[in-house]
């Protein structure tokens, strides 16, 4: 069974995951699962507030189509298990599959999934005893969801063994053999998961179910400082602690290394010292990731990540960034594009860097490897810079109309700006190299010059190309009624803000556009089981329900920000 594309997964899957909502932000938490997470956690990922039920309607509504698919997929696979053609193997497992799945065919929908006990709108969080996760995430009826297991237990034949620590039922999936268990319990008002050593179960027991709570417990205030300072929505946020991480990894007493060590794959006196060193110096450098929701609403999704850097690593990215504007959000054009890189200093950042790392090379064993290509690549960096490279500053583009299935340029409509320091050394570059190019009067501040199509390759005569210089640019428009607009779009102004990488698209044409190449995978014309879905009826919804995309890559003394938006229709 082929799947849909991926991004399908990230629009939609992502907004329930953070709990979809509108803008709001609350001063303390509404998400009672925060006291369970300790302060010193090297990772956390929670939403401070519930999703409103009218916004999950709306992607509800959205995924339908999608839900009656799996609704059959689900269906159909019942079916094969009752015929025995599953290829399933293990008696228990077929009658296990299809006991749970018995408790869902027919549900896949609000009020199904509300009857066995699961919230839409749920609060959630996932955090790290050390450096091993834990999962808890809100239930609105906690003694549905066990009398649902329950059910399936009596319905398969097969038993769901329980264990019981303190009076609190839980339940543990391990091999014999394995070191490692998941555990899971269905409390109060919520379920969690987790991952831990079998050895340390009366450690870490009392805290996964709720007999201890932290002494010290991640204050909200945490998180909601996270939000205002990024821009993060409170439907969703986190970080990662990569100082945290290393310590937990390199300090002999921490819990990570004292578990590890107990299930004996892992000795922290063995480790090299030079490994500990060079990693913690790393993390001077960059010491967290976060990300978060910005936006969520009934049309709309961003989400924000950020590399955070210290001051002297993004003060050096940030000079890297030109003065290139972003690409434009013009909602008549299919696409639109744009690269803001002063390549000088790109080039003169990554001949330093590598020549500084290669004069003092990594001590740790296991990044002695990189050495050599840190010498390859301060070596093949020395080298006089070529003065086309010296002198680019990006490029930007907006495409109208392109034909992906027959790739003919004849038939394409668009613009496209060649930024420089000095575009009259790349006029003077063609007119040596391409016969006919000295020919074109091209001036700086001149009205756009008719690019012959000899010189473009591209022989049509609906075709037509122009070109026109302004004092930091090369432009190009490609195709019937681009050169009208052409110098506006060349001499465009607008404040980057550190973006130097940023694209605007109508993502449901573009998904159009690859499955019109074949690009996209296809189920089989002949079924091979009851599980296969309609591929053509689910893609063309996921087709239907996107709008615009924009993403944007900023450099800044903050470090490295990644936005990405996705509109809905």
């Amino acid at each position: 069974m082929n799947r849909l594309p991926l991004s399908l997964a990230a629009a939609t899957g992502a907004c329930f995951l953070v709990a979809c909502g509108g803008q709001a932000e609350p001063e303390t938490a509404n998400n009672p699962l925060l006291r369970y997470i300790p302060a010193d956690t090297p990772f956390v990922a929670a939403n401070l507030d519930a999703v409103p039920p009218e916004v999950t309607d709306a992607y509800l509504l959205r995924m339908s189509p999608f839900m009656e698919q799996f609704q059959a997929a689900l269906h159909g696979f019942r079916t094969d298990l009752a015929q025995g053609s599953a290829e399933i193997d293990d008696p228990q497992t077929e009658a296990l599959l299809d006991a749970l799945l018995a408790e869902f065919d027919g549900k896949l929908n609000r009020e199904g999934l509300e009857s066995l006990g699961f919230s839409l709108e749920q609060m959630s969080v996932v955090y790290g005893q050390g450096l091993f996760p834990v999962l808890r995430a809100g239930l609105t009826d906690a003694g549905a969801v066990r009398a649902m297991v329950a059910r399936v237990e009596a319905n398969s034949g097969v038993p769901i063994p329980e264990e019981t620590f303190q009076g609190v039922d839980y339940w543990r999936a391990a091999e014999p053999d394995n070191p490692m268990g998941i555990y899971v319990a269905i409390l109060d008002d919520h379920f969690v998961l987790a991952a831990a050593p079998r050895s340390r179960e009366a450690e870490f027991l009392p805290r996964l179910l709720g007999l201890e709570m932290p002494a010290e417990p991640l204050a909200p205030a945490t998180l909601a400082e996270l939000n205002r300072d990024k821009g993060f929505s409170p439907y969703g946020s986190g970080y990662l602690d990569l100082a945290r991480v290393t310590e937990e990894l390199f300090e002999a007493d921490s819990l990570t290394a004292t578990w590890m060590a107990d299930m004996g794959d892992f000795d922290p006196a063995a480790i090299d010292p030079a490994c500990e060193r060079e990693a913690r110096l790393v993390t001077t450098f960059v010491p967290r990731m976060v990300a978060g929701a910005t936006e969520v609403t009934a049309d709309r999704v961003g989400v924000r990540y950020q590399l955070e850097t210290n001051a002297w690593l993004g003060g050096e990215l940030a000079r890297l960034v030109g003065d290139v504007p972003p690409a434009s959000s013009d909602p008549g054009r299919v696409a639109t594009i744009s690269l803001n890189l002063q390549m000088g200093r790109v080039v003169t950042f990554l001949r330093e860097s590598s020549s500084a790392m290669a004069a003092v090379p990594f001590q740790c064993p296991q990044l002695q490897a990189l050495n050599a290509q840190v010498a390859q690549m301060a070596q093949n960096l020395d080298q006089p810079l070529p003065p086309f490279i010296g002198n680019l500053k990006g490029f930007r583009a907006e495409v109208s109309e392109f034909d992906p299935a027959s790739m003919d340029p004849g038939g394409a409509r668009g613009r496209v700006a060649l930024e420089m320091e000095s575009p009259q050394m790349v006029i003077g570059m063609a007119s040596m190299m391409i016969p006919g190019f000295e020919e074109l009067q091209i001036e700086p501040g001149g009205d756009p010059v008719e690019v012959p199509q000899e010189i473009m390759t591209v022989v049509t005569p609906e075709f037509e190309a122009y070109a026109v210089m302004s004092k930091d640019a090369i432009g190009i428009s490609l195709g019937k009624g681009e050169k009208d607009g052409l110098k506006d779009f060349l001499e465009a102004d607008g404040d980057p803000d550190g973006i130097f990488l940023s694209a605007d698209y109508d993502a449901g044409q573009l998904a159009r556009m690859q499955r019109q190449v074949g690009t996209q995978q296809r189920y089989s014309a002949e079924p091979t089981s009851n599980l296969e879905m309609d591929v053509e009826a689910m893609t063309e919804a996921y087709e239907a329900m996107l709008g615009r995309s924009r993403f944007e890559l900023r450099l800044t003394e903050d470090g490295l920000t990644i936005d990405n938006t996705q509109d809905f229709r």
